[in-house]
């Protein structure tokens, strides 16, 4: 399940830009707050556990693209939504290699790029699957644009494969 801020249209794709490559790290904090009102969609939803999450994660960058921007954009609005909210933020995803960028691929280019790009960080979530004390860990991962939710997929999918009672959830600033 994938919840989103706002619609992804020349706007916010204007906004994303001045952050994402133009280096307006200032952004990050309205950015981050927008994701507040997705989280709370998220609180008003039915099947969602009334207890919240547990924590929150972010998509990883790689090491190439940390250097281009200097900065993990998914990160930053976490920590800015973790701060709203009062959940604690927790780094528990590597990027296994780089992937390049997705934004000229299909659909099933992406997923193919996508497989295989992520894993849990060793000893990450040993430790979070202690903290939860034999219940189901609620797992939040946050990414700045949904598209065709190959990124998120392939978190979900590495996070549960280490922890197998884990529900994960993204929340995304634009779709």
């Amino acid at each position: 399940m994938n919840r989103s801020a706002v619609r992804y249209d020349d706007a916010m794709r204007e906004l994303l830009a001045a952050y994402k490559y133009r280096g307006n790290e200032r952004l990050r904090v309205l950015l981050g707050r927008m994701l507040v009102h997705a989280y709370r969609l998220y609180m008003l939803d039915p099947t969602i556990d009334k207890r919240g999450f547990d924590c929150i994660t972010f998509v990883p960058v790689s090491a190439e693209r940390l250097a281009e921007r200097g900065f993990n954009q998914a990160e930053q609005m976490a920590v800015i939504l973790g701060e709203q909210i009062g959940l604690p933020v927790a780094s528990l995803l590597t990027r296994q290699r780089h992937t390049g960028k997705q934004s000229k691929m299909s659909r099933e280019e992406r997923m193919a790029n996508m497989r295989g790009a992520f894993a849990v960080i060793p000893g990450r979530a040993v430790k979070l699957q202690r903290a939860a004390r034999r219940r189901k860990l609620r797992i939040l991962i946050v990414d700045d644009v949904y598209t065709t939710g190959s990124t998120l997929t392939q978190c979900a999918e590495a996070l549960c494969e280490s922890l197998p009672q884990a529900r994960v959830y993204g929340l995304c600033w634009a779709r």
